[in-house]
């Protein structure tokens, strides 16, 4: 392709052909082994297998080290669109760039710049919501933001991913409670209800690992597998923990994946159930579903999430379930169908519902059969790619209207932008 093909103020969509190119911009390590990572790289993994989209990933290891930390916020936003111009300017130009929401609000804003892509806001958890969530606890006398968060979230990341969901041009999200937030308070695209919910699945490997399970054994292992941060619940577990290790001596918990070092989550708990709390890790799916198949019972008290791609591979493994009755965990769980369901802030309801479960085989064998079987039909990553392609194909299929001068401000400064 000549250099010209590749300059700015052409039709940019006019020159593209074959495969679709999708760049896909969230700010966590490329290795697929957090969550938002296994998501991004599966789903669009599936997309390349099926033919017609070639992936390229911005992640944070290819952001500078002085750019990382708290300088992130603004320094990742700006190399995206970087990315996208590169691309552009090469001749090479992206169709979709799919942004993590906090990122989103320079490519959004300037994508004209970038070669007019479309761009595609995915949320995690939407975080408007989350800082309201974050605002009740504080409210509701447990920990909430700092003083000096209070003056800085807003400043720094929310106003972003504002501008991120008004300016794109389609938003993805993980759950039906951020899809209505998104088109009740008309933040997304313009409030023009151009919004998406896709969701997680569970590689086959789990499904293997609950093939064999054992319903009748008494439980002995509770299984927490999460990032050990307040929006899952650890607030609500450790008391729960606490009174369940009091009454039932033989029972023990498993923090798979915290994230920190043992001790950190180990002294949240009390010194005396705290030789009963076992830290572990895994390095790939494999070796954690060698975990989730020693389990017994899986529990996640989330405040907040998209939906937990754990809980879809507890499922799978025919794990029975605990979890909160919000987000992600009451749109894939039916309250005594396939997993039980608890109230959010509610240490006392977790211990009532886990003992539901110790003491009856026979709701354990219900739930995680029903669970396992319910995973295998609706939870698996090709099924989980399809809204995403539907999604991309269509964005690329529709004529851009002509660009028209639009005036944004980005990070203090005025500009004016063509969509």
């Amino acid at each position: 392709m000549s250099e010209a093909a590749g300059r700015e103020g052409e039709a940019p969509h006019a020159r593209r052909s074959g495969a679709l190119r999708v760049l896909v911009a969230h700010n966590v390590p490329r290795a697929p082994t957090g969550g938002m990572s296994r998501i991004m790289t599966f789903i669009h993994d599936r997309l390349v297998e099926g033919g017609g989209f070639e992936v390229e990933y911005f992640c944070a290891d290819d952001v500078a080290p002085r750019w990382q930390g708290a300088a992130a916020r603004f320094a990742f936003p700006l190399l995206v669109l970087r990315r996208a111009r590169l691309a552009a300017r090469q001749g090479r130009p992206f169709d979709v760039v799919n942004v993590h929401e906090p990122a989103s609000a320079a490519v959004a804003a300037l994508k004209g710049w970038a070669g007019a892509p479309r761009v595609v806001v995915t949320s995690h958890g939407v975080e408007r919501r989350a800082w309201e969530l974050a605002l009740d606890e504080a409210h509701l006398g447990r920990a909430g933001p700092a003083a000096r968060t209070r003056v800085i979230h807003p400043l720094t990341s929310l106003w972003q991913s504002g501008v991120g969901l008004r300016w794109a041009d389609h938003v993805f999200c993980l759950n039906s409670e951020d899809e209505d937030f998104l088109r009740r308070r008309r933040m997304s695209v313009g409030g023009s209800g151009r919004v998406t919910r896709i969701y997680p699945a569970a590689s086959e490997v789990f499904r293997g690992a609950g093939a064999g399970r054992d319903y009748a054994r008494h439980p002995r292992q509770l299984l927490f597998a999460a990032t050990w941060r307040k929006n899952k619940g650890v607030e609500d577990l450790v008391p729960a923990f606490a009174a369940l290790a009091a009454r039932h001596t033989q029972l023990e918990l498993i923090v798979l994946g915290a994230g920190l070092r043992d001790e950190a989550v180990l002294g949240a708990f009390p010194a005396d159930v705290r030789a009963r709390v076992r830290c572990e890790s895994a390095a790939d799916d494999a070796e954690t579903a060698r975990r989730f198949a020693a389990a017994d019972l899986f529990v996640l008290p989330s405040l907040f999430e998209g939906t937990p791609l754990t809980l879809m591979e507890a499922m799978a493994a025919g794990l029975p379930v605990v979890t909160t009755a919000t987000c992600g965990m009451r749109d894939v769980v039916r309250d005594g169908e396939t997993g039980l369901l608890v109230e959010l802030r509610s240490p006392g309801h977790i211990v009532e519902a886990v003992e539901r479960l110790l003491g009856d085989a026979g709701l354990r064998s219900r739930l995680g059969r029903a669970a396992r079987d319910e995973a295998a039909r609706k939870y698996t990553w090709e099924r989980a790619a399809q809204p995403v392609r539907e999604a991309y194909e269509e964005l690329c299929a529709r004529e851009r209207p002509l660009p028209r001068p639009r005036r944004a401000s980005l990070n203090g400064r005025k500009v004016v932008t063509r969509e």
